[in-house]
């Protein structure tokens, strides 16, 4: 039974949606909304699969943000962006919510790092046109970001303040670890009666409206091998390729849940994996994208793009994501690598 705690979150924010068009794949994006410099609201799109932020065009030029000298590309679960400069946000807030912690009207941040270029979702939605930019984990990294998707609320605690909260709700720990310099979060996951017992690398994204696993995971989690008639059944998806065109993916029902930290055999050296508790559940099937896109490449190959990455790897996107709620926590002096993820567990 969920304990009561005397927390109070710095933000306590409304799960805006931006809506996927017609015959669009998944669950809508999620958006909040910021002021900067005084001026706005402004809709941003909340992406824990983005490395840093990035702006529009238009929205440097309406508020005469200055451009910088360096070019890059965002890197995001959803894949590689145009690259563009790297400018500095400042005086940007979260706002238009409630803000248990000060009873203000805001939460300023501090200066981000941004990129500046368009992006797909920019013009999406007629009810958010233009969404002006996207939060990544930059922003995240620094509060536990409660993502409450059953009470349609995004809170933001202070770093380990949301473990007491999540641990008070009965939410489940996952071992979850930062992947690389990218900033992104992983965790091991497998499917429900996988014929393998080794998981798979599983990168969280809540700015991917679908779920996709590439083949060297889809073998272990028991999908039908490439080219099997099974895949013709399904509706296909299309995800942007590294020539920057749509290219067209199968989808598969696929159903995920987790594993728990590794432990060796101090006689064989074999590796075991900790089973997940009685009180947590898989969760729900989606239909997955199953291929090589380019996005497992980009996020955990090596950096210099001259060695494929091969290894088993699943995106969780919203599909997953948004059936329940979920906790992910900022580091702590000490972790390294290590991050507390909380999901809960039905």
């Amino acid at each position: 039974m969920p304990i009561a705690v005397a927390v109070k979150a710095l933000a306590d924010l409304p799960m805006r949606r931006l809506k996927l068009p017609k015959g669009g794949v998944g669950r809508d994006y999620l958006l909040t909304q910021l002021t900067i410099k005084g001026q706005g609201p402004f809709d941003f799109m909340v992406d824990s699969g983005l490395t840093a932020e990035l702006i529009t065009p238009h929205l440097q030029q309406a508020l005469g943000i200055k451009g910088g000298n360096t070019r890059i590309s965002g890197l995001g679960a959803g894949g590689s962006v145009s690259a563009g400069q790297l400018v500095e946000l400042e005086g940007a807030a979260l706002c238009c919510g409630d803000f248990p912690y000060t009873g203000g009207r805001s939460l300023p941040l501090p200066p981000l790092n941004a990129v500046v270029t368009s992006f797909p979702q920019e013009h999406l939605d007629p009810a958010h046109d233009p969404v002006e930019g996207m939060l990544g984990m930059e922003m995240l990294s620094l509060f536990d970001a409660d993502f409450d998707f059953p009470a349609g609320r995004l809170r933001l605690y202070k770093p380990g303040e949301g473990v007491a909260v999540a641990q008070a709700a009965g939410l489940v720990e996952i071992p979850a670890a930062v992947l690389n310099e990218s900033g992104l979060l992983g965790i091991r996951a497998t499917s429900p009666g996988a014929p393998s017992p080794q998981p798979f690398t599983a990168i969280l994204d809540c700015g991917a409206s679908f779920s996709a696993i590439n083949w060297a995971a889809a073998g272990l989690a028991g999908l039908p091998p490439r080219g099997d008639k099974a895949y013709q059944r399904g509706p296909q998806i299309f995800s942007v390729g590294v020539d920057g065109r749509p290219a067209p993916y199968p989808t598969h029902p696929l159903q995920l849940t987790y594993k728990g930290d590794a432990s060796k055999d101090p006689r064989t050296g074999a590796l075991t994996f900790e089973a997940p508790p009685a009180a947590w559940r898989p969760w729900g099937k989606v239909d997955a994208a199953v291929g090589d896109l380019p996005v497992f490449g980009q996020l955990l190959g090596d950096p210099s793009g001259r060695t494929p990455f091969t290894g088993p790897a699943v995106l969780l996107g919203l599909d997953v994501l948004s059936q329940r709620r979920t906790m992910l926590c900022a580091g702590q002096p000490g972790q390294g690598r290590r991050r507390q993820l909380f999901v809960s567990g039905r």
